[in-house]
């Protein structure tokens, strides 16, 4: 399974590069016009939205995930955040080496009449693999073959994902192959990082002094609790750009407990 993954990367990185050389409107950039000419209002808006949450909700959920399980003592998710957030550090480190070693500029920097924003810049100047995506699909892999029973937690966080991908290219900053390239490298990541478990469990439970073993005990609904903060951030997003003055300065947080609210004057 591991061959495969990584043939199929090998084998998108290779096209991808060699597209990067034909001005020709090849199959790639025909599916990239075809998403980056699609616009509407509630497009703009809501994959605006969607894109800027990425990072932040890799940071944040991981953490919260463990600091809350800790408290309540759920060991199963507490593993689970250890190898959520050692599957993003992974897909997302391979992404950036990927970056620098195929070096594909942007579609808005090689082509014409491409649908551009600049509040939603790139992290970066290289375009292949999609970053973002990688990072989305290794979340919901990760969650995905943790929490096999939720049907819910899967289908949403695969749907965000998707999301994820197609705005990269409605935002005009990474062709279709730049976000197949990502969502395989965020898949492979978790994959390869789930086989790994066993070990990786086994260092953290070292770190700690402890000796709990990965068994299915009483697990939070983590479905919920990843739902607040996406919920959260989204909120903040809308209220950091409104004109009422009160709304602009109001802030909230969650202890996936209680609902804070801050309004700094």
């Amino acid at each position: 399974m591991k061959k495969i993954i990584l043939l199929l990367i090998l084998f998108f990185s290779i096209n991808s590069y060699s597209q990067n050389k034909i001005e020709t409107e090849n199959l790639d950039i025909r599916i990239f016009r075809s998403i980056n000419n699609n616009r509407s209002h509630f497009l703009d808006k809501s994959i605006s939205l969607t894109d800027k949450s990425v990072f932040p909700a890799a940071i944040v959920t991981p953490i919260t995930l463990f600091a809350f399980a800790r408290a309540n003592k759920t060991t199963y998710d507490e593993n689970s955040s250890v190898l959520l957030g050692a599957s993003e550090v992974t897909s997302l480190g391979t992404a950036i080496f990927m970056k620098h070693l195929f070096k594909r500029e942007r579609p808005f920097s090689t082509l014409n009449n491409v649908y551009y924003q600049k509040d939603n810049s790139p992290t970066d100047k290289y375009s292949f693999p999609s970053s973002h995506t990688a990072t989305a699909f290794s979340m919901a892999t990760t969650l995905t073959l943790r929490y096999t029973d939720k049907p819910f937690l899967i289908a949403g966080m695969f749907t965000y994902a998707v999301i994820v991908g197609y705005g990269r290219i409605y935002l005009g900053v990474h062709y279709p192959s730049d976000v197949l390239g990502g969502a395989l490298i965020g898949a492979g990541s978790s994959a390869l990082i789930y086989s790994l478990r066993k070990e990786i469990l086994k260092a953290k439970n070292s770190v700690f002094g402890e000796d709990y073993s990965d068994e299915r005990n009483n697990s939070i609904n983590e479905f919920a609790a990843i739902g607040s903060l996406a919920g959260i951030m989204a909120i903040n997003n809308l209220f950091s750009h409104s004109k009422i003055p009160i709304l602009s300065k109001t802030n909230l947080s969650t202890d996936l407990n209680t609902l804070n609210i801050q309004i700094n004057f």
